[in-house]
């Protein structure tokens, strides 16, 4: 018997029950015939009441992965989803009503897709106690999908491609902590497929604070550190580190789009971010393992 579904919505959450209830109701909600889609999400583990939540909620497909990593939740999701393509969003996000429509006319109006990458907006969650300073650094460097696309790569923020494509290429690297979307991203533009930025098709992610822009940079030198090969890995990271950071000093300071007051302050983050890098490549160098948190 053939599927009518057209697109799997594949959602990880972690331990995140205040937010990936609005994220279900904004996917639930979605101006798309009701028929041709399916929402998965996969519990990676909570410690919460994320799982008994969602659990309650009618009309989705509620899964576990307790391997820690998105990666490997969204595999999972992947292993049961029943559409031809697959979309990607996260537990925070908040897709506009007309996503998922945006995100199929785009892919079925280019050739050789290997995902379509849709954007990122911010908003300030009235439950978040968000500074000035990081709502800044965040419309300054943050999910930038536009520019993602140009270099060939996608976040899992807003992402949709052919599921048979993913599952061919052996699906995301559940080993990976952080930096699995830019990884299967570059293994399909090597297999001679494109990244399509698709402008209409738009997801809310709330703005982080400085917490956890923080804790986000330990989860990236993480994946970078676990997908990088070779006894001078530390180095390679902490290269990549310093010119990271000489790059967005130049880039804000250069601005001509925010205050003297608001590229001081941008800068502030910047620096912060710098050295938690120094300080989390330290630790992986001395024999500490990566963290999602």
């Amino acid at each position: 018997m053939t599927s009518n579904v057209k697109v799997s919505v594949i959602v990880p959450v972690w331990n995140d029950e205040r937010r990936v209830v609005k994220c279900i109701n904004a996917l639930k909600n979605q101006q798309f015939v009701p028929e041709a889609y399916e929402i998965i999400i996969i519990d990676n583990g909570s410690t919460d009441r994320t799982f008994e939540e969602i659990q309650r909620i009618e009309g989705i497909t509620v899964l576990q992965e307790l391997q820690p990593g998105s990666y490997a939740a969204r595999n999972k999701g992947l292993s049961v989803a029943k559409g031809h393509y697959v979309a990607f969003t996260d537990s925070d996000c908040v897709p506009d009503k007309n996503w998922l429509a945006s995100l199929i006319e785009c892919a079925e109006t280019q050739r050789d897709i290997g995902v379509v990458a849709g954007d990122v907006s911010f908003f300030k969650d009235d439950a978040d106690i968000i500074d000035d300073a990081s709502l800044a650094y965040e419309s300054f460097f943050s999910m930038n999908q536009e520019e993602y696309a140009r270099k060939g790569v996608c976040i899992t923020a807003n992402w949709l491609s052919k599921k048979k494509t993913l599952l061919e290429l052996g699906g995301f690297n559940a080993k990976l902590k952080s930096g699995g979307d830019h990884d299967m991203a570059k293994r399909l533009t090597n297999n001679g497929l494109s990244v399509v930025f698709c402008k209409q098709a738009v997801v809310a992610h709330p703005a982080r604070n400085k917490q956890e822009i923080l804790k986000k940079r330990r989860r990236v030198i993480g994946g970078s550190w676990d997908k990088t090969d070779g006894k001078l890995k530390s180095i390679k990271l902490l290269w990549e580190a310093v010119k990271l950071y000489i790059k967005r000093t130049l880039l804000v300071f250069f601005s001509n789009e925010a205050s003297l007051k608001q590229r001081l302050s941008v800068f502030g983050i910047i620096s912060a971010i710098f050295f938690v890098s120094l300080s989390e490549i330290a630790k992986l160098t001395a024999g500490q393992q990566s963290t999602r948190s």
